[in-house]
Order: structure tokens, then C-alpha cells, then sequence
């Protein structure tokens, strides 16, 4: 619900602009919210951009958390034409001995995904690609290379539509890494 004293960020991504809600993080922090479910123009867009970065890597599997991540990764694996795995935030009827994932987020705590043995199958022997909308404090990133790591997976890069920043972080290219790990990015989020 908008209020008069309601403050935004314009966001420009990708010849496209949208306004973000200046929220506070349950943490404190104040971010602008950031919401790509169901905006078909940015994720079209956002996907096709970092395509076209992670094009290179061979015998890849995307591998995602629900649900921001979700239509972000959809994308990238729809254009790089491969599967994609999805860490479900409980566990389902339908997984074969669930394993759990424990991670936290900036915008909503603690969180645990599960997935299926089936689905730890489809990630062997592949070059696993994290994907999500945001990258803010690497929580999640740190918790799912941990969790691949223990599980004898192998992650080769990282990917998402905004790495939130100071604005005296800005890197060139649209890439940084992470515990070693190259993460791409369409755009800086500016901390508010």
C-alpha cells in the first residue's frame, strides 16, 4: 500500500525503469524492495543478459531457491537450454529423502529449502550455476556453496539480476567474486 510519505528508488535495469519501495529490512537496513515475480519484460531481459555472460560454461544445470529466484532462472536455463534445479522452501510429498539447506536472507530471516535425492542426481557431475534476483550480504550464496560442497557438488558460477552495494563498490563488467566463485550481474542496487 502506498502512503504519502513513501519514498522510492528509481531503478534503471536494462533500458527499463521501475520504481522501488525504501523499505526496512527485518534487520534494520533500509533497501529498496525489490520484487521480479510476474514483471515478464525485466525477466526476459535479465535473462537473456546474463546468458550471454555464462554462455561460455559447458555441461551446466542451473540451480535455484524458491521464489524470487524462481522466473529469473527459469529464464537463463530456457536460453542456455538446460535443466534447472529449484530448493523448495518445505519439504514436498514427492522427495525422495529430502536434505535440507539452511540459509538466511536480508529481507525475510531464516530460511530452509529441501530437495529430493532425485534432484541432487540431475546436479552430479554437472557445472552448477546459482542463480537468484538479489545478491546483498551472501548468505545465501555462502549457504548453498556450503551445502553443494558438502554433497560433492561443483558450482562454477553465480548470477542475479541486482548485486545490492555501497556506491563506492561499484565493479567494472558487471562481475565480482565470491568465495572464489565468479557472480554476474545486469545492476547495482544502491543500499538507501
Amino acid at each position: 500500500m502506498r502512503t504519502e510519505n513513501q519514498r522510492f528508488y528509481e531503478l534503471k535495469l536494462l533500458n527499463l525503469e521501475r520504481f522501488l519501495p525504501v523499505i526496512t529490512a527485518p534487520n534494520g537496513i533500509k533497501i529498496a524492495g525489490f520484487n521480479c515475480v510476474g514483471d515478464m519484460k525485466l525477466l526476459q531481459k535479465a535473462g537473456k543478459n546474463l546468458s550471454k555472460k555464462l554462455k561460455k560454461i559447458q555441461d551446466v544445470i542451473v540451480l535455484t531457491t524458491e521464489l524470487k529466484g524462481l522466473p529469473i532462472a527459469q529464464e537463463v536455463a530456457r536460453s542456455l537450454k538446460c535443466d534447472y534445479v529449484c530448493l523448495r522452501k518445505e519439504a514436498k510429498c514427492y522427495m525422495l529423502n529430502p536434505l535440507q539447506v539452511k540459509s538466511k536472507s536480508i529481507t525475510s530471516g531464516k530460511s530452509n529449502y529441501f530437495v529430493g535425492e532425485d534432484d541432487i542426481s540431475k546436479l552430479r557431475n554437472k557445472n552448477i550455476i546459482f542463480i537468484d534476483d538479489v545478491f546483498s550480504t551472501g548468505a545465501t550464496f555462502l549457504n548453498i556453496i556450503k551445502f553443494l560442497e558438502k554433497n560433492n557438488l561443483k558450482i562454477v558460477a553465480g548470477a542475479v539480476i541486482l548485486k545490492e552495494c555501497e556506491k563506492n563498490q561499484v565493479e567494472k563488467d558487471k562481475i565480482f567474486y565470491f568465495k572464489d566463485i565468479p557472480i554476474y550481474f545486469c545492476e547495482y542496487l544502491p543500499l538507501q
